[in-house]
């Protein structure tokens, strides 16, 4: 099994289930981590992806695209359409807030994947890397998106260029990852972090991210006119009015039952 379910309380934790292949990208894989994403979205309230193993996730399985290099003329573009693009997708547009648990290697499109979550927990002993160029390629899975808007475009293009390998500890430094772990404890941390989204509204929180995505390519004026249409749709839900209710009544709010 490629990919693996559990849920813990109101958390799904998904994990890339290919360790001998540090849980490198092949269209099973992605089939079924995009369809594990679309079930929590509708079963939890919050979602943790990590791999098994050594690895986060080591980016494409060239060996599973033998027959194209075979040929001479891969094409990528297709690879791409069919196989990366879908989970890219099923992973920034789920229901509900997600957190990478990064216990080894983000590598290629790894990187892409870690980056495409709301929020980052990182092993120690973990690396972060492009790895793109070093095969003649440009990073994909919204790595030339993430990077930049993460970091700005002088260093994302540094480490984009260099394929230089990031640790934790500068992960954190430049606010790639909300929190470095130990290694064991990594996972759990996550599934923690994660449990305190799943405390809140999980509409609010995607459209939190949805706001701040087109934020970075939306004029002033635009954002804002984002931002009152979210406002307006938010402020008639059960969950905005029983948050409200419960500052003023000065009582934690029941956001599962409001």
């Amino acid at each position: 099994m490629s990919v693996e379910y559990r849920t813990s309380d109101d958390v799904a934790v998904i994990t890339l289930n290919r360790p001998e292949r540090y849980n490198a990208i092949d269209r099973e894989l992605s089939a079924a981590a995009a369809d594990a994403l679309n079930r929590a979205g509708d079963e939890a309230r919050a979602v943790v992806l990590t791999g098994a193993g050594r690895a986060f996730c080591s980016g494409a399985d060239l060996a599973a695209m033998k027959e194209g290099y075979d040929s001479g003329t891969p094409e990528l573009g297709r690879y791409l359409d069919e196989i990366f693009h879908p989970l890219v997708h099923a992973l920034v547009d789920c229901k509900v807030p997600t957190v990478a648990a990064l216990n080894g290697v983000a590598a290629g499109a790894g990187l892409g994947l870690a980056l495409g979550c709301d929020l980052r927990v990182m092993a120690e002993s973990a690396l972060l890397t492009s790895s793109f160029t070093a095969i003649g390629l440009v990073p994909d899975s919204g790595t030339t998106w993430w990077l930049p808007h993460h970091l700005g475009v002088s260093k994302a293009l540094e480490l984009a260029l260099t394929n230089r390998r990031v640790g934790a500890d500068e992960a954190r430094q430049l606010g790639l990852v909300a929190e470095v772990t130990p290694d064991d404890e990594v996972v759990a941390r996550a599934v923690a972090t994660a449990g305190s989204l799943a405390d809140l509204v999980p509409a609010s929180l995607v459209a939190t991210r949805r706001l701040m995505r087109k934020a970075a390519s939306l004029g002033f004026e635009d954002a804002l006119a984002a931002e009152r249409a979210e406002q307006d749709r938010l402020g008639r839900t059960p969950e905005h009015l029983e948050g409200v209710a419960a500052f003023l009544e000065k009582r934690p709010p029941d956001y599962r039952n409001p």
